[in-house]
């Protein structure tokens, strides 16, 4: 799950907005050094079941996933063992690099992509054809003036016969990370999570208005949570309140709600 900080100080200033976060994300994935639980938003499998039995009979089993955002790959292997062909794809090459050293089957690989860069998704588009979209974490951690450019990427990818399933954090999100600190303190993982790459929020009506009627359809959301693989000193596993949306593209002689 990717949240993108807000930057600062006189070297990011001199950046664009893509550099940055490739800058920010490269400091975050190259520090980690193995500690359990210091990838705070691995999903535990029962999460990543809970959303297959969402958007599994939505996707086209025809056509290839992309986990966007895909971090370690852990979400990424996952969806392999239920479709024929997954891509991963991240903007931080070391994430990448230790996606591609893990345990992967035959049906997975990864590769480098902005998301912000609507050029970078016509090439995969090129090569791949129509594909199934798999967001866990992104836009909402995404500036507020960057998510519409997510969305045109997105829309590429998608041509024609995909469909997106998008898993975000509410403003109820932070509520819950709050009363985690002031119950159990803030623990070494989150304390790095908050100085380096903070969460953000999108709210449910922001989720639908980034993605226009006259283009897309939204064929579900709800209410979710992201169930990971950290424990809380009491045993209980950190469980993030979160939304969903399912949405594909529409066709023109669809018209609109």
């Amino acid at each position: 799950m990717n949240h993108m900080p807000t930057a600062t100080g006189a070297n990011h200033a001199k950046k664009c907005p893509g550099e940055r976060q490739v800058t920010i994300w490269e400091a975050w994935w190259t520090a980690l050094d193995g500690t359990p639980g210091e990838i705070v938003w691995d999903a535990d499998e029962d999460d990543l079941n809970a959303d297959l039995d969402v958007f599994g009979d939505r996707f086209d089993g025809r056509l290839p996933v992309i986990d966007l955002g895909c971090g370690n790959g852990r979400q990424t292997r996952f969806l392999a063992g239920h479709f024929s062909t997954v891509l991963g794809v991240d903007i931080s090459p070391t994430a990448v690099e230790r996606a591609q050293r893990a345990n992967n089957p035959s049906n997975v690989s990864y590769r480098v992509l902005d998301t912000c860069r609507r050029d970078e998704a016509e090439r995969l588009h090129s090569e791949l054809g129509d594909a199934n979209v798999y967001v866990r974490g992104v836009l909402q951690a995404l500036p507020l003036a960057d998510r519409p450019k997510a969305v045109s990427s997105i829309a590429v990818l998608l041509g024609e016969k995909g469909t997106l399933f998008a898993k975000e954090l509410p403003p109820e999100a932070s509520s819950y990370f709050a009363e985690l600190v002031h119950r159990h303190g803030l623990s070494r993982a989150l304390e790095r999570v908050m100085r380096l790459i903070p969460p953000g929020q999108i709210t449910e009506p922001q989720l639908r208005r980034l993605f226009p009627a006259d283009r897309f359809e939204v064929i579900g959301t709800g209410a979710s949570h992201i169930h990971t693989i950290n424990v809380l000193p009491n045993g209980d596993a950190v469980t993030v309140p979160a939304i969903y949306a399912l949405i594909r593209p529409r066709h023109p002689n669809q018209g609109s709600a």
